[in-house]
């Protein structure tokens, strides 16, 4: 099967608020996991040529798998069935929010992992005429399950010619680049730093930031996937500053990173991991 826990929560509500537990018997968990494919090859074929020209793979399809769950031993042994009140109220709390929400699976390989998804055919199944259990199937946003938020943390005064050395590791299994968020507060210094070597030397930098001392602090928050960079000073416009909107960004496995400036410097990572569904 799948998942051999018995809880889960979704949107940060245990399932034991609902009185639910998982199953496993005699469903679609018992036939194993799902892992999704390698991704869609992007190609084209002209004539008087056998080989392709190959562009690259799409990772555009999304994890999928089933999840069966109901009443919980309490319920059972009292034989209270689930009624439509219960009914209701469970169909709103995994349907009836708009947009992708965590899903977490309690179980002890899965601590730190989590579904970024969306509950879709959510249906319920009878015995004896009565509600006792429910199936749906849970959607993700992309083919990976997620690590919890971890926060890497640095402090640095360095030049850019004698930067702080940081070995850095993705342990993302996409084989491609992946963006974390930073969050930096910065003083001292007007300019701020991160060459990855690993990556070709790709240079993230700020330069001429406008008066940053030990007193007078500038703190950046940076969502690189989404290209978004927000100021702590409403005057301070961090594009203005930003050389090459080159954002910064992780190879699969070490990086080999260079940093240089006054601060703090703090990477927030949740790794993309493929565990399957």
């Amino acid at each position: 099967m799948s998942f051999y826990g018995y809880s889960f929560a979704f949107n940060g509500i245990p399932c034991e608020e609902h009185g639910l537990m998982m199953y496993d018997f005699g469903s679609p968990q018992d036939a194993g996991g799902s892992f999704t494919s390698s991704g869609s090859v992007v190609e084209e074929r002209i004539s008087r040529k056998y080989k392709p020209l190959y562009y690259g793979t799409l990772h555009d399809k999304p994890l999928e798998f089933s999840l069966v769950f109901g009443a919980n031993n309490t319920l059972i042994d009292a034989n209270k069935f689930l009624d439509r009140w219960d009914m209701e109220t469970i169909s709103s709390w995994l349907t009836g929010k708009d947009g992708y929400k965590w899903l977490e699976i309690q179980q002890p390989d899965m601590e730190t992992l989590r579904y970024r998804c969306i509950i879709t055919d959510l249906k319920y199944s009878t015995v004896g005429w009565l509600p006792w259990a429910f199936a749906c199937k849970v959607v993700c946003d992309s083919p990976f399950a997620y690590t919890f938020p971890e926060v890497f943390s640095y402090t640095f005064n360095h030049t850019v010619a004698d930067p702080l050395l940081v070995r850095f590791y993705n342990r993302s299994t996409h084989n491609g680049v992946y963006y974390p968020k930073l969050d930096v507060t910065l003083r001292g210094r007007n300019f701020f730093t991160i060459i990855n070597e690993s990556d070709a030397n790709r240079s993230f930098s700020f330069t001429n930031l406008p008066s940053i001392t030990s007193t007078n602090t500038l703190r950046l928050e940076i969502d690189s996937e989404n290209g978004i960079i927000k100021s702590s000073r409403s005057a301070v416009n961090p594009y203005n500053h930003f050389d090459g909107f080159s954002f910064f960004r992780l190879i699969r496995g070490d990086n080999l990173l260079k940093v240089s400036g006054n601060g703090t410097l703090h990477i927030i990572a949740e790794f993309p991991v493929n565990i399957g569904g």
